[in-house]
């Protein structure tokens, strides 16, 4: 068994905390500011949406993937997920951290995995993956999922209670009365609620390579958490599993702004697509694990093939740009 409450690690607890630098001031206007640019810039494109359409939901993975290639986030959207060994090992994973760092106890990863994942429904169905696999793959898996759960026991912290810890914090921004909705999960937020000056952490696990798109992630989540409490949090961190390596950034107006206008341009060619525009097609590393390859010509010619790659295929490195096949998508309950 593994278990927590021993000497916290300080150097990581303060990079998280900020020990020794000043909480910035919370401006009193900040976010009001922030949400009306964002109204005003929807505007637009709401207005073109079917009266009867369903909200457009705009999340971390679309937002990066409709970026990238619209007919990349249309194919994504119009087909079910597929579960692969990535996912799997991901969704072990996070489970795993949360209940390290709400218990600091796991007897068994494997075991204590599963069941946390069936006691909230397993929807994306690992448990049934899993039990599945070949004997050597569900070995590999299981001895993967290990060894990242031992980098978290060694380096992370079971959090205090006096942190106000909360694991999978969900944040949701409506926009445009409703019509479009700002969306994520966080894997972890601590802090008091923000007062005089801001006092919320937001950390992302994530089990796979580092890679551009997480620092993009982050500044999303520190734009939902302003939005959502009208003050922006004072650190985001991404903690990498496979190394233990934690990537701590301060959050300033710019890393916000940054946000807002990419938050805005993906949640405007998402609208787009709602409304039944045309999507533009993009040549990108992505191409070759797209479900639309088939019949898209400029993805063909980066892919050098007209067959897409089965994402999480283990003839494949996950390693670098084209593990964002890999990332779990997050759905509505």
């Amino acid at each position: 068994m593994l278990t927590g409450r021993s000497t916290p690690r300080v150097p990581l607890i303060a990079r998280l905390r900020g020990d020794g630098v000043p909480r910035p001031l919370v401006s009193p206007g900040l976010a009001g500011g922030l949400r009306d640019w964002l109204e005003d810039g929807l505007a637009p494109v709401v207005a073109g949406l079917p009266p009867d359409a369903a909200a457009v939901r705009v999340r971390k993975e679309t937002l990066n993937q409709v970026l990238v290639c619209e007919a990349h986030v249309a194919a994504r959207l119009a087909t079910a997920p597929v579960m692969n060994t990535a996912i799997a090992r991901g969704t072990m994973v996070d489970a795993l951290f949360r209940q390290w760092v709400t218990t600091g106890s796991i007897a068994d990863c494997s075991s204590d995995a599963l069941a946390a994942l069936g006691a909230e429904g397993d929807r994306d169905g690992v448990g049934a993956f899993v039990a599945a696999l070949p004997e050597p793959r569900r070995r590999e898996l299981l001895e993967d999922v290990a060894e990242h759960v031992q980098d978290i026991t060694r380096n992370w912290p079971v959090p205090s209670p006096g942190w106000l810890p909360r694991t999978q914090d969900r944040m949701e921004v409506p926009l445009a009365g409703g019509r479009v909705v700002l969306t994520g999960t966080a894997d972890l937020a601590f802090g008091n609620p923000p007062g005089e000056h801001a006092s919320v952490c937001v950390v992302e696990v994530k089990s796979g390579a580092r890679r551009l798109e997480h620092r993009g992630d982050l500044h999303f989540y520190a734009l939902l958490e302003t939005l959502r409490s009208g003050a922006p949090p004072f650190r985001i961190a991404t903690y990498y599993t496979r190394t233990g390596e934690l990537d701590v950034e301060p959050v300033g107006e710019d890393v916000l702004v940054g946000a807002l206008k990419r938050a805005l341009d993906g949640a405007s060619a998402l609208c787009r697509l709602a409304a039944g525009a045309q999507p533009t097609r993009s040549a990108n590393p992505l191409c070759a694990w797209c479900v639309a390859l088939p019949g898209c010509a400029p993805g063909q010619r980066r892919a050098g093939t007209d067959t897409p790659r089965i994402p999480g295929d283990p003839d494949v490195e996950d390693r670098g740009t084209d593990a964002a096949m890999h990332e779990r998508t997050e759905v509505d309950p």
